[in-house]
């Protein structure tokens, strides 16, 4: 297991306000990147359900995408399985 810096990109997520996009970032640990991405969307997905449109394959036009996944080494200070999301 290993820890994980996530950025990931979504679009077209239907929010009260309207159609929206947002920026995840956040430090996970993790087996592989793609586990690590998985483990950062669910997490976000707690605080913010409308993030849960991107897992649907019906009629929902959102989509997260992975920006940048990668392996770093424990700070001291550093929170781990947290994510924060922007949103635009």
């Amino acid at each position: 297991m290993g820890l994980w810096s996530v950025l990931a990109v979504g679009q077209g997520f239907l929010r009260s306000e309207g159609i929206a996009d947002f920026e995840l970032y956040g430090v996970v640990a993790a087996c592989d990147a793609n586990a690590a991405l998985s483990k950062a969307i669910d997490l976000a997905t707690r605080h913010w359900p409308e993030i849960a449109q991107g897992h649907q394959t019906s009629e929902s036009e959102a989509a997260i995408h992975a920006e940048a996944i990668n392996e770093i080494a424990l700070v001291a200070g550093m929170e781990v399985d947290v994510v924060d999301v922007s949103w635009m």
